[in-house]
């Protein structure tokens, strides 16, 4: 019998950061309960299956009360403080009660790359047209008749893939990819390249490649490739917008906005800077 294919991580290093902006207002506003609470709400999702948690139904409000040790009006508080700053998706927790982190599961890539299982995607989400079945219709099967014909070559045009990078684009991915010290994973890391908003252009692909350059100096990841993510990885989590402080010894710091826009590298306990 086969193992179980299961989207749950056993642990996730903690580590140590200079700065943290999540800690703090947590703590500031809590004290260490504020401090506990993050890291106890990391180490749930961790474990949870699709790394999601659902506060909606009875038994799981009441566990994760008992586990948080806090009366339900501090609990409360603190999940929409998370929520304002996108360390949770918002419109699930106001609508749904579900605390998901997007961050999370997008820095968990390396985990799911070694496994036969693809990492969770977010809960309750439109499916897109590719994942909505067709039932084959006649005018559907003239359709895909129609779509057979189209793919055939045509004289004088090179067929592009979906997805693929323009001769532009693609050039300027060829200089990032060649700064970054980790080159793994190529198709994969461009297709993060053309997810960028907006595109880049040479200005701003000059300073993801100095952010490149800023982490191999202050991201201690980047000292031992074991660590080092994957470049699709790091493009996902928009750690070119990362800011170190100007010294060693520094994580760098994962921005805590999860599926915000100052998402940050990760070794995911450390969200946050």
């Amino acid at each position: 019998m086969g193992r179980r294919r299961k989207q749950t991580v056993d642990y996730f290093p903690h580590f140590v950061s200079t700065d943290s902006r999540t800690k703090f207002i947590l703590e500031q506003s809590w004290g260490n309960d504020g401090y506990a609470f993050w890291f106890k709400l990391l180490e749930l999702l961790g474990r949870s299956e699709g790394h999601y948690y659902d506060c909606s139904e009875t038994a799981n409000e009441k566990y994760f009360v008992a586990l948080m040790k806090l009366d339900k009006d501090t609990i409360g508080e603190i999940l929409e403080v998370l929520a304002d700053l996108g360390n949770i998706d918002k419109k699930l927790w106001d609508e749904r009660k579900i605390i998901w982190c997007q961050s999370l599961v997008d820095n968990l890539q390396d985990v799911y790359s070694k496994r036969t299982v693809s990492a969770p995607k977010k809960p309750f989400t439109e499916p897109t047209d590719e994942e909505v079945p067709t039932l084959p219709t006649e005018e559907n099967l003239s359709k895909d008749k129609l779509k057979k014909q189209d793919r055939s070559p045509k004289l004088g045009v090179k067929s592009k893939k979906a997805g693929s990078l323009n001769a532009e684009q693609q050039a300027l991915f060829e200089k990032f990819y060649a700064a970054y010290p980790k080159k793994v994973d190529r198709a994969t890391a461009e297709k993060a390249w053309a997810k960028i908003e907006p595109t880049p252009n040479e200005v701003m692909t000059e300073k993801i490649i100095q952010a490149v350059e800023s982490s191999k100096k202050y991201d201690s990841r980047f000292r031992e490739r074991q660590f080092i993510p994957n470049p699709a990885s790091w493009l996902n989590a928009k750690a070119y917008l990362n800011e170190y402080p100007q010294e060693g010894g520094s994580y760098g710091g994962f921005k805590e906005d999860c599926g915000g826009t100052n998402t940050g590298g990760f070794k995911p306990s450390n969200f946050g800077k």
